[in-house]
């Protein structure tokens, strides 16, 4: 399929839909929905979705459970121009594309605060669980006012709620891939203990899941690893007195990757080998205090701790080094290695990397009510110390670097009218790693045209400073000795400036049954950060091109009756570069690489929970340019991509004594959408020549014990 023919197909799917929509007005008058749910994250206060002057996207732990998703890499396919992409067929390296931009534009929170480290978010959204999230909330454009370095496209907030009640769920997961006979095994439970006199709540979580390594070619190497995941954490929530609130909670995640071949010997036995282990430690305590019905505020502390064991090696390079180690000149012979495996074993043994990386979050925020005004304030301090060493080669020396941020912001939401809301705010941010103060303002708009159409607008602004960690540096460590990465002297914060414009409708016949949403990014990115690698043993980070990112959404939600409902999208994206950049031989270009210009999907959920529940959805990716650079070679029109999943499930009440059972059961990728044109030559393979959806034709049966 063409990409006119694709691009024509979803128009008038969209408009289709519209049409029906309006036609069908009449039938559903007299029908209400619930539509009270409250958002945080755009304002960092509490405001009813349908009023947010910053838009936000809501997704409810209900609406992803009945579809069996179990990390956060796939509620987030939920959402309007947003991707998930993986970069390499050996580590599982991926990566979450908002408004275009890459993983490390966006802000990943978990209940406000940032997730994960530089070295952990690498492959955060994949290792994160969604087993104990109730809400993920998403706003697009930067943040960075209220949430500092890292918002340039948006922020994905994971939110916790205090439990009403005692409940607890068990849940066991097994998933059959096509390729392979590969299988998913995942279990997972949740308990939640609520005092009798709502003193007290405790929450406590668990999941083990194992994935086994899938080869989509022929060659015997694996395009995805090898993963298991086990996380176990806890939340406390302490009410001492009337209006306050403390909330700790501990999490501790165990996982690890493996790919290449021969994965059933040693990582420094196979030819090419892969491997990353991570444990992570994560703290936080949270004090919130309503001291007046015009005064509130809350401060947060957290500590993160993550230790990674990783191997990049090849076998043929691990053995050259041990001839020549050995005194021998020219090339290695196979005889010499059949004769010397002990050496290129310990030779391999020396590439073994090892980070140690520490993340120190405070987090203050006070809000007064007066008037027509909500204002707040606060500081935010973040400080991470990171190690990296090979722990088995004495002669590279121990890398250790650190950044430190200190941010203040102040907001105001200024209620203007009933209809006119106007929300201003500004940060000033200090970071280690930059010589001048950066100055990050915001102002947000929203205006109510009729009881039923609103329009939201903003311009903001984002930054991102040099951090700790860099993923292909550390690599190109491991694999060649020690590599400086050092800053340029004239190096500048990456900055950014996004305008927003939406409209959204409720028809009034559909009583908020209805709701269409159109709206526009326009996002300059100034001073992107690139690497000069021309040094074999220094490279620096310096300024490279700016780039201009314009992002044009569309989404319908439509609540047909009390058991069906649609939810469709439709976006396209540009993403160009102000000059073109050479990427491989005779080619040079200005887009952006791995980024489709059109996405879309829709979602048709049928609930009735006395019978069955049941889904089909489609993920659709547009045509992109991907890029093999080690293998000079370029596919400048990859496929389109339709991935479409159904599924059904049924709950039994009250089948094994006091406890509920829910089966479900269903098809992913149904008709096996991914790509076919692996590079075959093994060793030699550019591993990041990896494009489009990743996971083959699957299904899937679970079983959940409600109790």
């Amino acid at each position: 399929m063409n990409i006119k023919c694709t691009k024509d197909l979803l128009t008038l799917s969209f408009l289709t839909t519209c049409c029906l929509i309006f036609f069908n007005l009449h039938i559903y008058g007299q029908q209400t929905i619930e539509l009270e749910e409250v958002v945080v994250t755009g304002t960092r206060t509490e405001r009813l979705i349908t009023e947010s002057p910053i838009q936000t996207e809501l997704y409810k732990s209900e609406d992803f459970s009945n579809l069996n998703f179990s990390s956060v890499k796939e509620v987030l396919a939920l959402v309007p121009s947003a991707r998930f992409e993986n970069d390499c067929q050996n580590c599982g390296l991926n990566q979450v594309q908002l408004l275009g931009l890459n993983q490390e534009y966006t802000a990943l929170l978990f209940d406000g605060a940032p997730l994960y480290s530089g070295l952990a978010k690498v492959y955060g959204a994949d290792l994160f669980p969604s087993i104990f999230v109730d809400r993920i909330e998403v706003v697009k454009g930067g943040g960075s006012v209220l949430y500092g370095p890292e918002a340039i496209a948006g922020v994905v907030n994971l939110i916790t709620d205090e439990p009403k009640y005692t409940n607890g769920k068990i849940k066991f997961s097994a998933e059959h891939f096509d390729v392979g006979e590969e299988q998913e095994l995942e279990q997972s439970f949740i308990y939640d203990y609520v005092d009798s006199h709502q003193k007290y709540a405790i929450s406590l979580y668990g999941m083990a899941m194992d994935r086994g390594a899938m080869d989509l070619g022929s060659d015997g190497y694996t395009e995805i690893p090898e993963f298991n995941n086990q996380i176990l954490g806890s939340s406390l929530w302490y009410h001492p007195i009337e209006e306050t609130e403390i909330k700790a909670t501990y999490q501790f995640l165990n996982s690890d990757h493996r790919g290449g071949n021969k994965l059933d010997l040693s990582p420094e036995a196979a030819d090419i080998a892969e491997s990353l282990a991570h444990e992570i430690h994560t703290l936080g305590l949270t004090w919130e205090q309503q001291v007046s019905e015009d005064f509130y505020f809350s401060l947060f502390g957290s500590l993160s701790s993550i230790n990674r064991d990783s191997f990049y090696g090849s076998r043929s390079a691990n053995a050259q080094t041990a001839f020549t180690d050995a005194g021998n000149p020219g090339p290695v012979t196979d005889h010499w290695i059949a004769s010397n495996e002990s050496l290129v074993t310990d030779a391999a043994r020396k590439i073994w990397g090892q980070a140690d990386n520490q993340v120190y979050y405070v987090d203050s925020q006070f809000n007064h009510v007066f008037d027509k005004h909500t204002v707040s304030y606060g500081a935010q301090y973040r400080f991470e110390v990171m190690k990296d060493a090979t722990p088995y080669n004495p002669f590279s020396p121990t890398s250790k670097d650190s950044v430190a941020n200190l941010g203040l912001f102040l907001q105001n939401q200024w209620t203007i009218s009933p209809n006119f809301e106007l929300v201003p705010g500004v940060r000033i941010d200090n970071n280690n790693n930059v010589d001048n103060v950066i100055f990050s303002p915001r102002l947000a708009a929203k205006y109510n045209l009729t009881d039923q159409t609103m329009i939201r607008s903003s311009y903001s602004t984002g930054f991102n400073a040099p951090g700790v960690f860099n993923e292909d540096q550390h690599i190109t460590v491991t694999n060649k000795g020690s590599i400086d990465l050092v800053n340029d002297p004239n190096l500048k914060e990456e900055s950014s400036q996004t305008f927003s414009f939406g409209i959204e409708n409720r028809p009034s016949a559909m009583n908020g049954y209805v709701v269409l949403l159109s709206q526009i990014h326009y996002t300059q990115v100034r001073d992107t950060f690139d690497i000069d690698d021309s040094n074999s043993t220094i490279w620096i980070r310096e300024n490279g091109p700016d780039s201009n990112i314009f992002v044009w959404e569309n989404s319908l939600s439509w609540q047909i009756n009390d058991h069906w409902k649609l939810d469709t999208n439709l976006s396209y994206i540009s993403s160009k570069f102000d000059k073109s950049v050479n990427r491989v031989s005779d080619f040079s270009t200005n887009q952006y690489l791995k980024t489709p210009e059109w996405t879309g999907g829709f979602i048709l959920n049928y609930n009735n929970h006395d019978r069955i529940d049941a889904y089909l959805s489609t993920n659709f990716t547009g045509s992109m340019i991907a890029v093999a650079e080690d293998a000079d070679f370029v596919n400048k029109d990859t496929p389109d991509f339709w991935e479409i999943d159904l599924g059904l499930s049924k709950e039994f009440p009250g089948l094994i004594g006091n406890m509920d059972l829910k089966l479900l059961g269903g098809l992913k990728n149904l008709l096996d959408q991914r790509q076919k044109d692996f590079q075959e030559n093994g060793a030699d393979r550019d591993v990041t020549y990896f494009y489009g959806p990743s996971r083959p034709r699957s299904f899937y049966f679970a079983a959940e014990l409600l109790f």
